[in-house]
């Protein structure tokens, strides 16, 4: 499965460097200006075309925007209320990260979300994160799917290749693959009983054939059954 692996690496890299380049990510996380904690349960908002909220349940928020210029605000209806803003300039696509310090609010700030417009927001976000995830696996998905085809392809061709084999080189193959698909050639000679110009022979035909592979190791060679 080692190819089928790195056929599944590839592409989540590849959709790994496609994906960051729609948009620029605007992340970051909120704190209580008495406590310096994370501050709970507040409300984000920023300024997109259409408008962007959140709930920052642990006080982390996450957007992806366009290039441009942005307000980011906080918005925490508790006791007392805190508030806070920030003007954001995105130049480039990239991860721009913003943490606030929400304070007492000196004026009043309107509070309230609108319902409606959050759980579009909400689905909006969820779709830029489900999206990218569902390509990713329908793609790893096709990857395994080809390389097992590919995979079984290759072992058909091998099994009608060995049942045409001879005898005597059939019999190397299954003393090969009793020895876990590895064994030295010495070591095959004397199971067999042939003698040393034969046996290399015989090993230069399977090779030929695709069905080993000799390796040099000291005064002698390692033969291995080819995958």
């Amino acid at each position: 499965m080692h190819k089928a692996l790195r056929i599944v690496l590839v592409i989540c890299l590849t959709l790994i460097l496609i994906f960051p380049t729609r948009a620029a990510v605007i992340t970051g996380k909120v704190y209580s200006w008495d406590t310096f904690e994370p501050l709970k349960k507040c409300i984000v908002v920023i300024n997109t075309t259409p408008e962007q909220r959140i709930i920052a349940i642990n006080g982390s928020y996450y957007f992806q925007v366009q290039p441009g210029t942005y307000i980011l605000e906080v918005f925490y209806p508790g006791d007392p209320p805190l508030y806070a803003n920030e003007t954001i300039v995105v130049k480039t696509n990239g991860t721009y990260r913003i943490d606030i310090l929400a304070q007492p609010v000196i004026e009043e700030v309107n509070l309230s979300v609108p319902e409606l417009n959050f759980e579009i927001d909400e689905k909006a976000r969820w779709n830029n994160i489900l999206i990218p995830i569902f390509l990713v696996s329908s793609l790893a998905i096709f990857g395994v799917y080809y390389y097992i085809s590919k995979r079984r392809k290759k072992d058909e061709e091998t099994r009608r290749e060995e049942e045409s084999l001879p005898d005597d080189l059939k019999e190397i193959l299954e003393i090969i693959r009793r020895h876990d698909g590895r064994i030295t050639q010495k070591e095959l000679r004397k199971i067999t009983g042939f003698s040393e110009a034969k046996m290399s022979l015989m090993i230069a035909d399977l090779e030929r054939r695709g069905l080993v592979e000799r390796v040099k190791k000291g005064r002698g060679n390692i033969i291995f059954l080819k995958e």
